[in-house]
């Protein structure tokens, strides 16, 4: 387990020091400014404790309310964690995440990291599944019709997810793409079509993306990514969904617990 730092107080006096009420940017984007430059630097490392609110308030001589918004617009971004009971610390550069220890989706671990994040749709079409997803669906030779739907998710502005999904048509044929970019896919499933998700089957590997993955991504070249194949399951044993996921490895950082 990671050792905790407190931030001390050199480092905040430090900060004092360079927010002025007489700049025009508010004093809260100066803040929140300041500390970003901190943590991106590497200057504030991963883990670092920051004092409570009403602490760094009285050292930066400024109202609790705007070191809140400087926080919150850290936290938005990716760069804080806050943790009930035990305070607001640097998450830095990684995203840690979950979702290889338990079956909640990607949004839903963001959801519970307290991450600010946008899903956008950018492409949803009926097409003949190919063989291999075909075969994890179980789907007929004679029906193969499935909705494929590429998104991605972006945290501060930078995609961290590719996902694509593909469902049998027969399962949700009317499903409208857009409600995931507000929605989970898993939950659409449960509360629209009736379909619980009770198992996933998730294998990861890292590899070098392809071109369409890289552009889809944004990526410069020789950026890794972390693969996932995922193929979702209902109490019964049937399949409903398969997932190609492919997370960015230099933002990325997939956590388990694991008890014997």
């Amino acid at each position: 387990m990671a050792t905790t730092q407190e931030l001390n107080p050199a480092a905040i006096r430090a900060l004092t020091r360079q927010v002025s009420p007489a700049e025009a940017e508010a004093l809260h984007e100066q803040i929140s400014q300041l500390m970003r430059q901190r943590i991106e630097s590497g200057e504030w490392p991963e883990h670092l404790k920051l004092p409570a609110e009403p602490e760094l308030a009285a050292a930066l001589n400024v109202s609790r309310g705007t070191v809140r918004r400087a926080i919150r617009t850290l936290i938005e971004a990716g760069l804080l964690k806050q943790t009930r009971g035990k305070g607001t610390f640097v998450r830095g550069q990684m995203l840690e995440q979950e979702f290889a220890q338990e079956l909640i989706s990607t949004a839903q671990s963001l959801d519970r990291e307290g991450v600010e994040y946008h899903t956008q749709v950018l492409s949803a079409r009926v097409v003949q599944a190919p063989s291999h997803i075909a075969a994890h669906l179980g789907l007929r030779a004679d029906d193969l019709s499935v909705l494929a739907i590429r998104r991605t998710r972006s945290v501060g502005g930078e995609v961290v997810y590719l996902l694509d999904n593909y469902l049998p048509t027969a399962l949700c044929p009317d499903l409208s793409p857009q409600v995931l970019q507000e929605r989970s896919l898993f939950g659409v499933l449960e509360h629209d079509y009736g379909v619980t998700v009770d198992s996933v089957r998730r294998t990861f590997s890292a590899i070098l993306p392809d071109d369409d993955v890289s552009t889809a991504m944004a990526l410069r070249p020789g950026v890794p990514v972390l693969y996932l194949e995922q193929i979702s399951y209902q109490a019964n044993g049937g399949s409903v969904e398969y997932s190609d996921v492919w997370v960015r490895g230099d933002r990325v950082r997939i956590s388990s617990w694991i008890k014997r």
